[in-house]
């Protein structure tokens, strides 16, 4: 049976769903599970269901019946064929929002959040990201997910951070980067844009935990 893209009512009752009282309170909402299925779609080494879809929920959600249940997981499980369809088309990436920080700490854009999911997606699979011969340039490349994903405070980042329009510059890239880190990730040797590193040490990941917004 051929795939059937989720449709805008079939997206838009996801969405209502992780945003509800149904489910946990660090639920990802739908841009955050968006920027982390993005990240399983690029890691070379796909992750079955049974390991992602826990990390989406943080908790068992509270169906209304198993019917329900079926819907929720089939719709992200369609979610991440529709991200991986797209980026391996040739029509380049869509971020699912609009590419803006927060206007405060405390006000995180959905920018931000989805960008907080991807890198939850990297830190799931990390040891599938960093291979020797791609460490630099995929850390590069994640430079402007970090800048936008607000979990990182490491010398580079806090710099870029520290002016808005660097910090703009940098989001900007965003879709771009989405696509050459599957270029580099996913695809043949000569196929690879293979940029000139500028990270050579990401030092620690303090990750934070996101939930609802």
């Amino acid at each position: 049976m051929a795939h059937q893209p989720l449709d805008d009512l079939e997206l838009e009752t996801l969405e209502s769903f992780l945003e509800s009282d149904q489910v946990h309170e660090e639920c990802q909402n739908f841009v955050m599970a968006h920027g982390f299925l993005t990240a399983l779609s690029i890691c070379p080494v796909p992750t079955s269901e049974e390991t992602w879809l826990p990390v989406i929920f943080e908790d068992t959600p509270k169906f209304n019946d198993e019917k329900q249940e079926k819907q929720i997981r089939q719709y992200l499980s369609r979610l991440l064929v529709d991200i991986q369809q797209e980026l391996e088309s040739e029509d380049g990436f869509m971020v699912p929002c609009e590419l803006e920080m927060g206007s405060s700490a405390e006000e995180l854009s959905e920018l931000q959040e989805w960008a907080s999911g991807f890198m939850e997606g990297v830190f799931m699979t990390e040891h599938h990201w960093f291979e020797a011969e791609k460490e630099d340039v995929v850390a590069e490349l994640l430079l402007p997910i970090m800048v936008a994903s607000d979990l990182f405070d490491d010398e580079e980042v806090t710099e870029i951070r520290a002016s808005e329009k660097l910090t703009n510059s940098c989001i900007a890239q965003i879709p771009e980067v989405v696509t050459d880190l599957f270029l580099v990730l996913r695809t043949e040797p000569e196929k690879r844009p293979f940029p000139k590193p500028q990270v050579k040490n990401q030092g620690n990941k303090n990750k934070k935990k996101g939930g609802k917004k």
